[in-house]
């Protein structure tokens, strides 16, 4: 091949008219029921809402004694601590309760909102 010569190229022809079909949604997995969701059994509601209570109550006592603790001189990083886990409880029992039409992720949800709920009454008790 010569530098006059022209490089064969080939020429790729598309269709006319190209359909591209979204895919149908998936349902989210965190939401709030829409009004055609069929409700969840009492047993399960109860049961959630019975565990989330415990959790609950577990951290007005921590939070009482905190009050208690700062105003007698706890160390500057305690309060941050507690609020931070305690914030991390509250938002994995707030994703249970957005996921409760699931089957299992609830109750993973609640388990794991019990560790920083745990940790909280161990600095609680042994800061």
């Amino acid at each position: 091949m010569t530098a006059l010569e022209q490089v064969p190229t080939t020429r790729v022809v598309m269709p006319a008219e190209v359909v591209v079909r979204p895919a149908p949604p998936q349902p989210a997995v965190f939401r709030f029921p829409a009004p055609d969701d069929p409700p969840p059994g009492a047993g399960r509601m109860l049961a959630i809402a019975t565990y989330s209570a415990g959790l609950g109550l577990c951290g007005v006592a921590v939070g009482l004694y905190a009050v208690v603790a700062v105003f007698s001189g706890a160390p500057v990083w305690y309060l941050p601590a507690l609020a931070a886990l305690t914030l991390l409880s509250v938002a994995l029992v707030v994703a249970a309760f957005l996921a409760i039409h699931q089957r299992a992720l609830p109750w993973v949800l609640l388990l794991a909102a019990a560790a920083p709920m745990a940790a909280n009454v161990y600095l609680t008790i042994y800061r």
